[in-house]
C-alpha cells in the first residue's frame, strides 16, 4: 500500500492532480470488467458513509462497496470477480465522488440522475 492519505490529490484551485497510482486503481477495475454498460451509485450510512456502485458489464453484475475511512484499495482478485463483489475504503466524500466519476468516464458512460426521487440511488451512468 502506498503511504497516502487520499486516492486523488486536489489543488487549492480545484484541479485534480493526475498520478499513476489513482489511474492504476481505476484501470485495475476496468481491466477486470469488460464492456461496462451502466453504473448506479447508491449512498447510505452504516456507522459511516457508504457508497455502493452496482456495475452492469458484459459478464453480468458487479457490486463495489466503498466505505469511508482510511485509504485501502487492494487489487481486484479472481475471487472478487467470482463473487461479483469487492470492498474498498476511501477517506472522504471527495475521493468517493471522484473515484465514481473517473470510473464512469473511463468506461465511456454519461451521468444522469436516478428517476426515483426518494431513493438513495443518486446517480446513474449509462452508455
Amino acid at each position: 500500500m502506498h503511504d497516502r492519505v487520499y486516492l486523488f490529490d486536489v489543488t487549492a484551485s480545484d484541479t485534480i492532480i493526475e498520478d499513476a497510482y489513482s489511474n492504476a486503481v481505476i484501470r485495475d477495475l476496468t481491466d477486470q470488467l469488460s464492456d461496462i454498460r451502466k453504473i448506479s451509485m447508491t449512498c447510505y450510512r452504516a456507522g459511516c458513509a457508504v457508497a455502493e456502485l452496482n456495475i452492469d458489464h458484459a459478464e453480468g453484475r458487479f457490486l463495489l462497496t466503498i466505505w469511508e475511512g482510511t485509504l485501502s484499495v487492494m487489487p481486484v482478485l479472481p475471487d472478487d470477480i467470482r463473487l461479483a463483489h469487492k470492498e474498498i475504503t476511501l477517506p472522504d466524500v471527495t475521493d468517493i465522488t471522484l473515484f465514481t466519476v473517473r470510473l464512469a468516464r473511463h468506461a465511456g458512460l454519461s451521468p444522469s440522475f436516478s428517476l426515483a426521487v426518494d431513493s438513495c440511488t443518486l446517480l446513474e451512468f449509462n452508455s
